[in-house]
């Protein structure tokens, strides 16, 4: 209520007898057809490379500097997150080019993603799918066990990558990817997986692994950006929006379990 009755912000004030009232931007924002609005769509946000417009991206996750998203058949790594404006400023990350697939599910429960695991430690061949369905399966099975995840969930792939199974859903997995960036980790955020790329100043995975399994404070919004996501975010103040994150967004509370989950499946490799 402070927030939105801030005198700068407007949207209420309040009277000599205590009563509540529209302020003269609540006025022109009650007014206006979209007001009345019931579903929000994800922001739109503008990439934007070495001053050259990529195109635009709707987004609903929490973002940092250093996290790394796919757009165009490309990897580009996030340098700048400009929430008012809905821009991002990006560079193309080192590593080749990704499969590109279109669509966008929405956040995935943390159900999907156990079945999902379930499937591919199983060896069950479902009468009810197809042959090109069933290699599709077994080629799946097939590099899930030769990337080794049946004995741990967090491999190094050379020097300076790692992939962690997180095996939770959308919001912790979004939740530990923070982490980890926070401390200094370009990571890329896939369904149940997240795949990191270490710099020369990176902490040891293990012991920052252990710090957040033992309730080690996280800042998950050291730079972060794009917490507006609601139709009425802009009237908020950021402590506000940090919250609102946190409640919807996010799952801090989960982060400790999460972690001792991944570690209790195996060490890195």
């Amino acid at each position: 209520m402070r927030s939105i009755g801030h005198p700068e912000t407007g949207l209420i004030e309040q009277s000599g007898s205590g009563l509540l009232l529209l302020g003269p931007t609540g006025e022109k924002l009650v007014e206006h057809y979209s007001f009345y609005a019931v579903f929000q769509t994800p922001e739109e946000f503008r990439l934007v490379a070495d001053g050259r417009d990529l195109g635009t991206l709707p987004i609903d996750s929490v973002l940092a500097p250093g996290m790394l998203l796919i757009f165009s058949g490309r990897r580009w790594v996030v340098q700048e997150i400009h929430d008012r404006e809905k821009v991002i400023v990006v560079k193309p990350a080192k590593a080749g080019l990704p499969p590109v697939f279109g669509g966008d599910p929405g956040d995935i429960h943390d159900k999907v993603i156990d079945r999902m695991f379930a499937v591919l430690e199983g060896a069950t061949q479902p009468a009810y799918i197809d042959a090109a369905s069933l290699k599709m399966l077994a080629e799946a099975r097939a590099h899930y066990d030769q990337l080794g995840f049946r004995a741990s969930s967090i491999q190094a792939l050379g020097e300076r990558t790692s992939i962690i199974a997180t095996r939770v859903g959308t919001v912790k997995t979004s939740t530990l990817a923070l982490a980890l960036r926070s401390e200094g980790f370009s990571v890329e955020q896939h369904d149940g997986f997240l795949l990191m790329e270490v710099g020369d100043e990176t902490p040891d995975l293990r012991a920052l692994l252990a710090d957040i399994r033992s309730g080690e404070p996280v800042d998950l919004f050291a730079g972060a950006g794009n917490l507006m996501s609601e139709k009425f975010h802009p009237y908020l103040s950021s402590a506000l929006l940090v919250l609102d994150a946190e409640s919807s967004r996010l799952s801090v509370q989960a982060l400790p379990d999460v972690v001792a989950a991944i570690v209790r499946k195996g060490s890195l490799n």
